[in-house]
């Protein structure tokens, strides 16, 4: 299948084939693709191959439904929108949680200018990342969009915040230098296969929809809505499978989801 088939594709499964490609067409892409393909680390927790090409991407998240983390889910992004004529660019950044830290760039955004405007457009985080393209913070304050903002905090760094608990909190940080495809393979590899990866040693899975956000981490399942907070935990494999074929949409076998719930209890 050539790249234009399966872009149209990824778009036929979001039900935004035939639109007008403005930014209401940007901000409905994110959107759909949070509350559509899961953020998931069950790639990794598996030991699957997981390579960056399009192709396997396009066959990893939108066909077989296996979701993935922001080299897969923003990489897959990234070329739907080169495709689409969008001139996206690619930068990394440092997961910080609000930490004044330096750990390696294990995170992938894009960066698209629509209209004058700068906008990152991050469908990679997982439950807390954004569910709009956020605007750059250029000349003047711009208004939070739905609790979130992108500050810059020293010149030159900025700072992915979300609003919670009162006050904003820093997701992750970046700066705008040159990056390329070896950077993500060598942030990917890390990721997924070092063994004090965070995604190598945690289960995390997660929709981000219109109303209410479902995230599984670890052994722990949460629906949060802005009113409510239902948690509780899984106790067996094939709850386990429930969930995440059910409420998540990724697709496990009966076995994999033994494997998974067998190396979390351990």
């Amino acid at each position: 299948m050539e790249r234009p088939e399966m872009v149209q594709n990824y778009l036929k499964t979001l039900n935004l084939h035939d639109r007008e490609l403005d930014f209401t067409f940007l901000s409905d892409v994110v959107t759909r693709h949070v509350a559509t393909f899961a953020f998931s680390s069950v790639g990794c927790q598996l030991g699957d191959d997981l390579p960056l090409d399009f192709e396997s991407l396009y066959q990893r998240i939108v066909i077989k439904r296996r979701g993935g983390y922001c080299f897969e889910q923003n990489g897959l992004l990234y070329t739907v929108l080169e495709e689409l004529g969008f001139s996206p660019k690619l930068f990394l950044g440092r997961v910080i949680h609000n930490q004044d830290t330096h750990p390696g760039l294990t995170h992938r955004i894009t960066i698209v200018e629509y209209d004058g405007k700068h906008y990152v457009l991050d469908v990679g985080f997982g439950f807390l990342g954004p569910r709009f393209p956020i605007p750059m913070p250029e000349g003047k304050p711009d208004d939070d969009i739905n609790n979130f903002r992108i500050a810059e905090r020293r010149p030159g760094e900025y700072h992915m915040q979300i609003f919670k608990d009162g006050e904003f909190y820093s997701l992750y940080r970046f700066e705008l230098a040159r990056y390329g495809h070896a950077d993500c393979e060598l942030g990917h590899f890390f990721s997924h296969r070092h063994p004090d990866a965070n995604f190598v040693n945690h289960l995390v899975a997660s929709l981000i929809q219109e109303n209410e956000t479902r995230s599984l981490v670890d052994l722990k399942y949460r629906v949060i809505t802005k009113s409510s907070t239902m948690s509780h935990e899984i106790s067996d494999s094939e709850q386990l499978r429930r969930i995440l074929v059910g409420e998540l949409g990724v697709q496990i076998t009966e076995d994999e989801s033994r494997r998974l719930y067998e190396k979390l209890v351990a």
